[in-house]
This record gives C-alpha cells, sequence and structure tokens, in this order.
C-alpha cells in the first residue's frame, strides 16, 4: 500500500490560527496554492480555526479562502481562543470529532503551515493504523548518547502537524476534561508564560497524541527509514536544534514552514 491510496480514501484535517487579513493572504499564496496538487486528491476536507479575536470580517474571509478552492469543506471556528497549546487541542479535537460523526476511516491530520510535495504520494507503507513523522530535538538524542539506532528503535514521540491515523479505530483524541481542567488551572498562575508544560509535566499535544495511539494499541509505522532517521539525527545534533517540531526542514516530502521566508532545508 502507498500513501496515495490512503489519501484516496481520508479526510484532509487542518487547523490553524488567524490574526489578521493578511495572516489569511499568506496562507492562500504559500500553504493552499502550494499543497493544492496533494489537497485535490482528498474526498472531504475540513479545517478548524481559532482566531485573535472573532470578527465577522476575518471569519467570512477564512471561509471564502477555503470555499473558493474547497466548495464542500467544512470549516470549524473555534469560539474562544484559549491560547498555544489548548487552542491547538480544541481545533483538532473538534475536527476529529467531526471526522468520526461523519464516518470517516482514515484522517491526514496537518496544520496550515505545513507543505507537501508530490513526492509523498509513491511512499510504501505497511498495512497499520498510525503512520507519524517523529518529533525530537538534540537533548532526545543526548539521553540516547547519540546513538541513532538506538533512538530509531525506541524513541515515540509523533508530531501532531502531520499524521495519518485510523479514525473509526480510535475513542477519542485528547481528553476533554482534562483539558479543561487544566485551563482552569493555568488561569490560576501568576504570569503564566504560555508553555503549559511548564507547569504540568507530560502537558503537551504531541504526548496526548502518543497516549490516544497506545490506548488504543494502534499499529504505527515512522515515516523514515533508519538511514534517513540517522540523517536527520545527524542534522539536528549539528545544528543543535532546540524544537522537536523541526521547522523549515523538508522530510520525506513533509515541510513545517513556520518561517515561510526564510530557507527550507532539504534533509
Amino acid at each position: 500500500m502507498n500513501l496515495k491510496e490512503i489519501i484516496n480514501e481520508s479526510w484532509f484535517l487542518s487547523n490553524g490560527y488567524i490574526d489578521s487579513t493578511s495572516s489569511i493572504d499568506l496562507l492562500e499564496q504559500k500553504y493552499i496554492k502550494y499543497n493544492l496538487p496533494i489537497l485535490k486528491q482528498f474526498k472531504h476536507i475540513a479545517v478548524a480555526t481559532t482566531y485573535s479575536h472573532l470578527s465577522d470580517s476575518l471569519v467570512q474571509k477564512n471561509h471564502s479562502l477555503w470555499k473558493k478552492y474547497f466548495p464542500d469543506c467544512h470549516v470549524i471556528d473555534i469560539e474562544k481562543n484559549r491560547g498555544h497549546g489548548f487552542g491547538i487541542a480544541d481545533s483538532e479535537n473538534a475536527l476529529i470529532n467531526l471526522c468520526k460523526s461523519k464516518g470517516g476511516k482514515w484522517a491526514l491530520k496537518s496544520s496550515n503551515d505545513v507543505i507537501f510535495n508530490d513526492s509523498i504520494l509513491n511512499i510504501n507503507v505497511p498495512d497499520v493504523d498510525f503512520i507519524y513523522l517523529n518529533g525530537f530535538k538534540v537533548e532526545d538524542l543526548k539521553a540516547y548518547n547519540f546513538n541513532y539506532t538506538r533512538h530509531y528503535n525506541n524513541h515515540f514521540y509523533p508530531q501532531t502537524n502531520f499524521y495519518f491515523i485510523r479514525a473509526d479505530k480510535i475513542d477519542y483524541l485528547y481528553n476533554e476534561d482534562y483539558i479543561n481542567e487544566t485551563y482552569e488551572y493555568i488561569k490560576t498562575i501568576k504570569d503564566y508564560n504560555n508553555c503549559t508544560w511548564d507547569y504540568i509535566d507530560g502537558w503537551s499535544c504531541e504526548n496526548f497524541l502518543k497516549q490516544c495511539v497506545e490506548r488504543n494499541d494502534l499499529k504505527k509505522h515512522y515515516l523514515l527509514n533508519q538511514e534517513y532517521h540517522i540523517k536527520l539525527c545527524k542534522f539536528v545534533r549539528g545544528r543543535r536544534i532546540l524544537d522537536p517540531a523541526h521547522k523549515n526542514m523538508m522530510i520525506s516530502g513533509v515541510c513545517h514552514l513556520q518561517f515561510p521566508e526564510e530557507k527550507i532545508h532539504q534533509i
């Protein structure tokens, strides 16, 4: 089986943050247009957006943009922006819940600042339930004494901005009660720094996704083979990268392009 076959029966789910009309223009010019050859292959598309402020003009422009290219797509507006982490959890839960309610089998969960090229269509994968890219930083490699083979065989920290999941095989993505309880807690913290994981051990959407995979006993497949993984490890170590999200790196045809005006590193 290759990813093209899975894409043809998947929902495309994407979340993002909008703070101005210029960010909507950027979304169209740098991301949607680039991704069109792949996006056109999905039968169902849904997007969820958090806003800096809910204004009719921003909401309408965002809806019009997505409907311009995908007239039948679902556009979800997250009514309250609860900040980084919580906003992502809210939007991703809304997307997965929609997919499941519509009887979706596979979902490709991405985000508005991810680009991908048609090389992903030719990637062969085994018969599994979850296909992902690992997130890691130089400290994670150090924890394995820079033994890249051992890291490859044992490290599991799936990135949340690009993965395929059998939506019909999971109970839920993120525990909404826990998300809400921890949100109420962080509101009591003086000078909160917007990094929940600094206050609550294990609080991250990546960790919650990992728990979902393990809780539902999903068969998983890492998109990179060992040789490619070692190449990525050497890049992360050489540049002492501290962000596990691997921004502006083109990895197996996928790039988390958070900085569209900066160089893309081909790994």
